[in-house]
């Protein structure tokens, strides 16, 4: 997969707020609205962030924990593997694999392009139980990637608990990741290779 590609999905991860609204069109509006806030946010502080690389995971962590259901989509990265582990064990795994995906968000904001982020009509579950929301990235080579959200309610606010780009579940993926993981060192190979990889990131920066 192209860099560029990767860029433009890990930073469109950061643009699905967390919404407790009724109309599918206010869904759309509000996750745009969002992605405006993030923007300033960070736009504002690019000096800073890239001074101080430190202080992007802090900033970052604040936008991405009230959006995602990260114990859901560990869950449904670890698959089968989630039931045969201890409860210290998922607990390990959730925590590691929450910051590499902060750290990683943070690297890919750093290096956005800026371009426009269009967004589709949302679409909601028979049951109404889950939404889904496409949108279109452009990424910073000019080529146009397809990406949609999945969203549930846990509770009072709609989070994203898995993402799809040009038709690769986020959390499918993962699930080979982990598995191969899994199977080569256990459930501590896993966690052990998860902070590896977020230890990289912090040198990287």
């Amino acid at each position: 997969m192209k860099k560029s590609v990767i860029w433009a999905f890990l930073v469109s991860l950061l643009f699905i707020a967390p919404v407790a609204v009724a109309a599918d069109e206010d869904i759309v509006k509000l996750v745009d609205d969002a992605a405006q806030r993030v923007l300033a946010r960070f736009n504002s502080s690019k000096d800073e962030f890239k001074a101080h690389p430190e202080r992007i995971h802090d900033a970052v962590q604040d936008l991405v924990r009230p959006h995602f259901d990260l114990d859901k989509l560990t869950k449904s990265s670890m698959g089968k593997y989630w039931h045969r582990a201890s409860a210290t064990e998922r607990g390990a795994v959730v925590r590691a694999f929450s910051e590499l995906l902060i750290r990683t968000y943070g690297v890919a904001l750093l290096n956005y392009s800026g371009k426009p982020i269009e967004y589709g009509e949302a679409q909601r579950s028979k049951d109404n139980l889950r939404i889904k929301v496409p949108s279109k990235v452009t990424a910073a080579s000019g080529s146009v990637v397809e990406i949609v959200y999945f969203l549930h309610k846990p509770g009072k606010s709609w989070l994203v608990y898995d993402v799809k780009l040009e038709g690769i579940s986020l959390a499918v993926n993962y699930r080979n990741i982990f598995a191969n993981e899994i199977k080569a060192g256990g459930m501590l190979g896993l966690v052990a290779r998860l902070e590896k990889n977020n230890k990289a990131l912090v040198k990287a920066n």
